[in-house]
């Protein structure tokens, strides 16, 4: 919302998109039977105390060794405090694969060797280190685990949450998207998240950001002004397009009085409200302030669509009416 600083009235997560100006990683989901599957994987080998033979643990032992180095690698979570006993017991599941599953060549390549009849077996003194050392790590994973950034994260009214986590931007219609700067949307998609994750303020604060962000496109059309022109808040924006308006030089159906009073009444009821840090939204204030920002982005879209494909059918061609969009959007 222009050049103001964010509210600080909440704890504010960063959300970046592809098309955003923030740096960082972006949110990763993280599939919980994954870490179902993984519990299983390793309680394969947990049962063997006395020699075993090769051929029996061959299939067990090779894919608890694959889990624990996936695992290291952080899936299907990144690990805090346990990664030290991870890195131990997988060793110990490395030494016994290397001792009793891998042979080297006469050109020193190893490879795989695979248990025989007469391959002996493994000792129990093996296992029991290796049970010691499943057990340090299940120790700790279990607290590094208690205190994982995992979170249920509740419904919004009708909004599926994957959609508001991950695609709250493709709310626009597909007619129309095209129409709708990269920078509008990459704020929308920050919003739908914002929401899902209960960071209400910090929506609001996106949406407006995204309303802007279309608002820019829909000034430099309809005033003809070059991408690189932007102007100081929304009422200057509003009252250069009410001057054009006044003018009739564009039908109510590509610039329409009804789309500056309300983009006016957002204005002044949570855009200028948001840019100061007393002010806080509640959940049907956030929805609200979500819905009329993503129907204020549709209408100035649909409004620019009208306009160009007239302007495209006056001049021959559409190219000259989409220059004028921010950076050639469509």
């Amino acid at each position: 919302m222009g050049a103001q600083t964010p509210p600080l009235d909440e704890a504010v997560l960063i959300f970046p998109a592809a098309a955003s100006r923030a740096k960082g990683k972006d949110v990763e989901r993280i599939n919980q039977f994954d870490l179902y599957t993984l519990g299983q994987t390793i309680k394969g080998i947990a049962p063997f105390e006395e020699d075993v033979p090769c051929g029996s643990v061959f299939s067990a032992l090779m894919s608890a060794r694959t889990a624990m180095k996936q695992l290291l690698d952080g899936k299907p979570t990144p690990l805090g405090v346990s990664r030290a006993t991870a890195q131990q017991f997988y060793e110990q599941l490395d030494s016994i694969w290397e001792t009793h599953f891998r042979t080297a060549g006469e050109d020193g390549k190893k490879s795989i060797r695979f248990p025989e009849d007469d391959t002996p077996p493994i000792p129990s003194w093996t296992w029991y280190w290796m049970r010691q050392s499943l057990e340090r790590f299940e120790t700790v994973f279990r607290e590094d685990m208690r205190e994982a950034a995992a979170y249920i994260v509740p419904k919004h009214g009708i909004y599926s949450t994957p959609a508001l986590v991950d695609h709250a931007d493709e709310t626009f219609p597909s007619d129309v998207a095209s129409f709708i700067p990269d920078k509008a949307k990459a704020d929308f998609k920050a919003a739908g998240r914002c929401l899902a994750f209960n960071l209400l303020t910090a929506s609001g604060y996106h949406v407006g950001r995204a309303v802007e962000g279309m608002l820019e496109s829909y000034y430099q059309f309809f005033c003809q002004k070059g991408p690189e022109i932007t102007l100081n808040g929304w009422a200057a924006y509003i009252s250069e397009l009410d001057k054009v308006l006044q003018t009739k030089a564009y039908p109510e159906d590509q610039l329409s009085e009804k789309t500056l009073k309300e983009l006016d009444q957002m204005r002044e009821d949570y855009r200028n409200p948001l840019a100061h840090p007393r002010v806080v939204l509640n959940e049907s204030e956030a929805r609200m302030v979500f819905s009329n920002g993503e129907s204020l982005i549709i209408g100035m879209a649909g409004e620019l669509k009208k306009a160009v494909k007239a302007k495209s059918s006056a001049t021959g061609g559409a190219s000259a009416a989409f220059a004028i969009l921010n950076g050639g959007n469509g």
